[in-house]
């Protein structure tokens, strides 16, 4: 009898799943955490976690000192600020890819960060669909395919938001919660600052919106000196949204002093801007431009080397010659009138609308459409949405992971904002189920989920299809899905790269020949080779100048490539002409013949290429200059 007593005892002392719900339901932080735990462990185990482009792992490697010169705190696309802290934390642990875990880190509490206000409002089989639906369709990008411009656009909106809740949701702001929001912001900043543009457009709709929210709240019967203080209030908190948004353009000049006070870092950055005034813009065709081209002495061979990431001969290509080219290029598209036919064509071909996240931003701007208590509100966000892919479109920056931080925006700001009307006709609707009566909307709304839970499986079954292919076909999927960097397939979030490395053996040939130096061609390998390596793992150091560098890309002038260069016998700035070094071999599928065209022009018109080797599809070539008797 004690026994039983005392079973019966703990087990009224103990927590029933009910219970453990109804605990839940009272923490939206705590079922915010556990859900996006969850979520994220989930993507851990099935799939291969990865960088998404080339650009965080060459980030990566110079803080890990891969181009032979030690840590380097200079971030590429970030703050030097960011920089030293990470380079402080290699140097306490050197294995470990400390960039790769922040981005992780903080794409974690930004998800987590956008749940709990949609919590905070209410907690229930609406809100937990609705969070079901954004940790399904959102947070692939974030967890599987990782990448800093995502992450800095997830980290300012969930940052801004979380500053404007403890702004306008208390009767007095709330500081703990805008010291953590603003720590977000900040992170995010520093992370990509130039996301600031994207984010600061939603917040400014968010924060307008709330005004009138709260003004209209109090505005009701209330006298006219009451009135004054909410002017008062909202004056204060706009006063404090100025100052947090000054804070991150002071750290930004205070990173760019601090940079500047490196020469040959300065001189990269100057250089870095020359390149991406031509790179990273829209081009027009060279039948547009040809004669302005000549006027500058150039012709098509040089469109085609300005253009591919490529033009490092400074000798040829002249500081002023960039300038020229780039504004005659500029001019050249901007004379073309975009029409709107254009940016819906423009965003129909690059699928922009049918992206997972797009469909859950339809989903949930339907859903706070018919039952939120603010239908005008989730209006003016997808028109501020199309409105950014169309301005993305007109100055020639649409890709993908700008268009996602859109999405992402959108998607948060609804969110955070939802307001579930329970009076309205259609949620006071009830059908009996399993004995008792429930929501119509939350039936309805739990089979929607569940089916579109459902339509995520085919990913986990096509890893099964591509880790036991032939390596031919596997190398096809490889080339057709993960080097349009651009642009988005859902293949990429579960194609096992970290598992079933797609270049193991040119890598190997590249990391294991003592008698060759290889310098590979940017489009040939800047979007596969990094695939090879672990994320999680920083890049070994002199990695780029003990075996081979990336002939072009965003660290062309870097110091640390200058320094590579300088080991291996090449002129850091003007390498083409080296080329034809007996230690010098190329990697190059796509842009041989060019290469091979400028050498010719500019260097010695009887320059010869072979045919070395064809490893994992990658073509080796031998550039040389034949002597007299005809042998190379």
């Amino acid at each position: 009898m004690r026994e039983v007593s005392s079973l019966q005892n703990s087990t009224k002392k103990g927590f029933s799943f009910g219970q453990i719900i109804t605990k839940l339901s009272e923490h939206p932080l705590l079922l915010a955490f556990i859900l996006n735990l969850g979520a994220f462990l989930f993507r851990i185990i099935v799939f291969d976690i990865k960088y998404e482009v080339s650009d965080d792992y060459i980030t990566d490697a110079v803080l890990s000192g891969a181009y032979g010169t030690g840590y380097d705190p200079q971030l590429l696309f970030g703050n030097i600020i960011l920089g030293y802290f990470l380079v402080f934390l290699y140097k306490l642990i050197p294995t470990i890819s400390f960039y790769f875990i922040i981005l992780i880190l903080l794409s974690f509490i930004s998800c987590t960060t956008v749940l709990y206000l949609l919590f905070k409002k209410k907690i229930n089989t609406i809100t937990v669909c609705i969070a079901l639906i954004f940790l399904a369709f959102v947070t692939d990008d974030l967890y599987v395919l990782v990448q800093f411009t995502k992450v800095a656009s997830a980290a300012g909106i969930a940052g801004g938001l979380l500053i404007l809740d403890g702004l306008f949701e208390y009767k007095t702001p709330k500081i703990l919660t805008v010291i953590l929001g603003s720590l977000m912001m900040i992170s995010g900043s520093m992370i990509r600052f130039g996301n600031i543009l994207i984010y600061c457009a939603f917040l400014v709709v968010a924060f307008i919106f709330n005004v009138f929210l709260k003004t209209g709240e109090k505005g009701k019967n209330t006298e006219s000196s009451e009135r004054k203080m909410d002017i008062k209030g909202i004056l204060i908190r706009f006063v404090i949204c100025v100052v947090i948004v000054g804070l991150l353009y002071g750290l930004m000049y205070l990173g760019e002093w601090l940079t500047d006070r490196d020469q040959t870092h300065r001189e990269f950055n100057e250089y870095h801007i020359l390149r991406c005034n031509i790179t990273d813009k829209t081009r027009p065709d060279f039948d547009i431009i040809e004669n302005d081209y000549k006027e500058l002495g150039l012709d098509y061979v040089d469109y085609a080397m300005l253009n591919s990431w490529n033009f490092d001969d400074r000798d040829v290509y002249s500081d002023e010659t960039l300038q020229k080219v780039a504004q005659l290029q500029q001019r050249a598209v901007a004379s073309q009138p975009v029409r709107f036919s254009d940016v819906i064509y423009v965003l129909l071909s690059r699928r922009t609308f049918f992206y997972p996240i797009a469909f859950a931003l339809f989903v949930l701007a339907l859903l706070s459409l018919v039952f939120d208590k603010k239908r005008i509100y989730s209006l003016i966000l997808i028109l501020v949405s199309f409105a950014m892919f169309a301005g993305l479109v007109y100055y020639g920056r649409i890709m993908y992971r700008v268009e996602w931080g859109v999405y992402f925006c959108a998607v948060s700001c609804l969110m955070a904002g939802f307001d579930y009307n329970e009076n309205s006709k259609l949620a006071k609707k009830k059908k009996t189920l399993f004995y008792k009566e429930r929501s119509t909307v939350a039936i309805y709304l739990v089979i929607l989920t569940v089916l579109l839970l459902l339509t995520r499986v085919p990913r986990i079954l096509n890893i099964y299809n591509l880790l036991n292919c032939s390596d031919e076909d596997y190398k096809y999927y490889f080339d057709n899905t993960m080097l349009y960097s651009g642009i988005y397939l859902t293949d990429k979030i579960g194609f096992p790269t970290v598992i079933r490395k797609p270049s193991s053996n040119i890598i190997e040939r590249l990391e294991n020949d003592p008698d060759h130096y290889y310098i590979v061609d940017f489009a040939t390998g800047i979007q596969d080779f990094y695939f090879d390596y672990d994320p999680w793992i920083r890049p070994e150091q002199g990695l780029f100048s003990d075996h081979y560098a990336y002939f072009g890309g965003c660290t062309m002038r870097h110091p640390g490539e200058i320094y590579a260069l300088e080991q291996n016998g090449c002129d850091p700035y003007n390498p083409f002409k080296n080329l034809t070094n007996d230690n010098i071999l190329l990697v190059d599928n796509w842009g041989y013949e060019y290469k091979l065209a400028y050498i010719r022009r500019y260097y010695n018109s009887d320059a010869e290429i072979e045919l070395v080797e064809v490893i994992d599809g990658y073509s080796i070539w031998n550039i040389y200059i034949p002597d007299n008797s005809g042998n190379t």
